[in-house]
């Protein structure tokens, strides 16, 4: 590692320990806590997987016959939650039933062959069926809304008794892995491109990791907060710099050029892509980006414009194709999409598997059908508010506004014409733009939702010719806007002052700042491609 970068990495490790420093010190003394809510939630969550489902309570003890008990006896279900998919289940009923272990090791090494041979396997596999025997439902916590996978991942910290602080800072060195992950997309197009753009081997390519994220106060505090937003993150960029090693961008600086002398043509199933490993490693790293949340499912769009530019110019270049069938050249995307629908399908399944319905019901419909009222950045909260309650003569406007449609058909349009149109073109700007429209147009978004765009800025930031009094002026209103809303938002929840309509405004004005930012951010891209263009034919 670079010299410039090691020291970004200790000042970004630094600046979040003291974060974290700040945030206990802040719990204890102070009457707003530093540690924000849904770090508690996540914990709960870790803590009832550990804890709530004890062999005692569950097949040692007198009131379990079966695991209907579990739900239906007083004397367990109100203190027991246990995992309730078919694998715990299925283990619990073979420790509750096993009859060797009620057998005296004496007896069984009088016992025939059989006997014993069966008492050896019990040996070995029982741990395993103890520990998915003892596995609770993190949703015995209520408002657990995510996969079973993110408390399972804090649950050894609850192991050990280290819950407080360990989950914090696992979430910290995983804020820094981002930073290592954006060099890593930008030394990679530097391998391809540095000749014909000196900015993607340039001093912007380590520094603006270094400034814009690894010793920025807002990504690190939400860290420290003890949001796991982050560890969406690392795989998000994790899928973005496989997929460009497995088939680099093909149009990132301009539209690529008919060879002048086109090969012999050659059978298009003999192409290959760069790295086969990589390019199926992207395809599971993306499915489980969207087990984790779901929102990165949008980047699809931008993944099939990519892989069909990749794969049509390999034709014309590799096979002397100019006019390839569709199949030709859906080829690489219709793979793809299937290794990560199977890769998400049996990710969903093993979970659902171990914890039964309330995944399903918590982890995946809650998200499909939440309807927010409380006031957050969002457009839409305001209609939803002024809905509940709402009775039949209610406006056809206001039920039009308070709709899921209101939200889903914007976003859904500008999310899929954003990746189809830049996907071809620039992979990592693609995924930009779609977070930054998804994100603007969500039902619900609170703060750190900022994070899902944040992360590629430091990256597309060197693919941009933006003036510097363009960047402070972005910078200026994206900041402003939300001191705007923050403004009203504490009038109304600390003054307890009427401030709906005013806050509503100001959601409309930030949703309007992330149009002009985008609108700013597509010139200077275009400027910048233009630019190394022209110098390519010069």
């Amino acid at each position: 590692m670079q010299p410039i970068r090691l020291a970004y990495v200790v000042l970004g490790l630094a600046l979040r320990m003291a974060f974290l420093g700040w945030g206990a010190y802040q719990d204890a003394h102070a009457t707003l806590p530093y540690t924000d809510v849904d770090y508690f939630v996540f914990n709960d969550g870790a803590h009832a997987l550990w804890t709530a489902c004890p062999l005692a309570e569950t097949i040692e003890s007198p009131h379990y016959k079966s695991d209907s008990d579990l739900l239906d006896h007083p004397e367990l279900s109100k203190r027991v939650h246990c995992a309730r998919g078919a694998v715990p289940a299925l283990a619990r009923f073979v420790l509750y039933n096993d009859p060797l272990a009620k057998m005296h090791a004496d007896s069984i090494a009088k016992s025939s062959w059989l006997l014993r041979a069966s008492a050896a396997l019990a040996t070995h596999t029982r741990p395993l069926f103890r520990f998915f025997a003892t596995l609770g439902d993190p949703y015995a916590r209520p408002t657990y809304r995510y996969t079973p996978l993110l408390a399972f991942v804090l649950a050894p910290a609850h192991a050990f008794h280290v819950e407080r602080f360990v989950p914090k800072l696992v979430f910290a060195l995983v804020d820094v892995a981002c930073a290592l992950l954006m060099w890593a997309i930008l030394d990679e197009r530097a391998k391809r491109f540095a000749g014909a753009a000196p900015s993607l081997a340039g001093p912007l390519a380590t520094h603006l990791p270094g400034i814009l994220w690894l010793v920025n106060p807002f990504p690190a505090q939400i860290a420290t907060r003890g949001s796991a937003d982050n560890l969406v993150g690392v795989l998000v960029l994790s899928f973005l710099l496989l997929l460009i090693r497995a088939t680099p961008e093909v149009g990132l600086l301009g539209p690529p050029r008919e060879p002048a002398e086109l090969v012999a043509r050659r059978d298009p199933s003999a192409l290959r892509v760069a790295n086969e490993t990589a390019f199926y490693s992207a395809a599971v790293v993306l499915a489980l980006a969207v087990h984790l949340k779901l929102y990165p499912v949008i980047y699809g769009a931008a993944v099939l414009a990519h892989l069909t530019s990749y794969r049509r110019y390999a034709l014309l270049v590799l096979c002397g194709i100019r006019t390839p069938r569709r199949s030709e050249v859906l080829h690489l995307a219709v793979v793809f999409a299937a290794v990560a629908a199977a890769a998400y399908g049996a990710i969903c399944g093993a979970v659902w598997l171990i914890w039964g319905e309330p995944y399903v019901r918590h982890a995946l419909l809650y998200h499909v059908t939440r309807q927010d009222p409380r006031h957050n950045f969002s457009v839409h909260f305001l209609p939803t508010y002024l809905m509940l309650g709402a009775k039949d003569d209610t406006t056809l406007l206001l039920r039009l506004m308070s709709s899921p449609l209101a939200s889903f058909v914007p976003q859904l349009a500008t999310v899929a014409a954003a990746g189809f149109w830049l996907g071809g073109h620039d992979l990592v700007m693609a995924c930009a733009v779609q977070t930054v429209v998804f994100v603007a147009w969500n039902k619900v978004y609170p703060s750190q939702y900022f994070l899902w765009y944040l992360w590629f800025v430091p990256v597309i930031g060197v693919t941009m010719r933006l003036s510097r009094r363009n960047v402070v002026l972005l910078v200026t209103l994206w900041i402003a806007a939300q001191a705007c809303w923050l403004a009203q938002a504490y009038r109304l929840e600390f003054l307890g002052q009427d401030t709906f309509l005013a806050l509503w405004i100001c959601s409309v004005g930030l949703l309007a700042v992330h149009a002009f930012c985008i609108q700013r951010c597509l010139g200077g891209w275009r400027a910048w491609r233009l630019s190394h263009a022209k110098a390519k034919t010069a």
